[in-house]
């Protein structure tokens, strides 16, 4: 798609928008030359990757390899200079912060003791949230058309 001059790629991934990734695509990865903040999802996004799909294949790869494989994608991507002297550092900071790695257990059991005694699981609390979103259109729209 061409929009003012800019190529755009548009595709849909067959992972969809899967929160499980969100510690990993919402990682700080520093600031690029613009002074904007750049995430690993702004980083798979600029090298061309989408970003889900790329987080689902390093989560499925054993630690080794998913880090390889993450630190080859960092070496690609310049628009953060300060990234390249910390590179390792942030690859492992990365993948620590897939789903199994060590960030994510770790905010998982710091969530688990913080609530009210019972999780439940994502699927479930994202059905919730869809219900209840679903519930408050019914009604605004309800309001907004007998009420007039």
């Amino acid at each position: 798609m061409l929009v003012k001059g800019l190529v755009v790629a548009h595709y849909s991934s067959s992972i969809g928008l899967d929160t499980k990734y969100d510690q990993f695509l919402q990682m700080p990865v520093g600031d690029d030359s613009k002074g904007t903040s750049v995430t690993v999802l702004s980083m798979l996004a600029r090298l061309g990757l989408d970003p889900w799909q790329e987080a689902s294949d390093l989560a499925a790869l054993p630690r080794k390899s998913a880090w390889e494989r993450l630190d080859g994608l960092v070496a690609r991507f310049t628009d953060v200079p300060s990234l390249i002297a910390k590179r390792a550092d942030a690859v492992s900071r990365m993948i620590a912060s897939l789903p199994g790695g060590e960030l994510a257990d770790r905010t998982r059991r710091a969530n688990a003791g913080a609530g009210t005694g019972t999780i439940l699981p994502d699927i479930l609390g994202n059905r919730l949230y869809l219900m209840v979103a679903i519930a408050f259109l019914v009604i605004q729209v309800a309001v907004f058309w007998f009420g007039k």
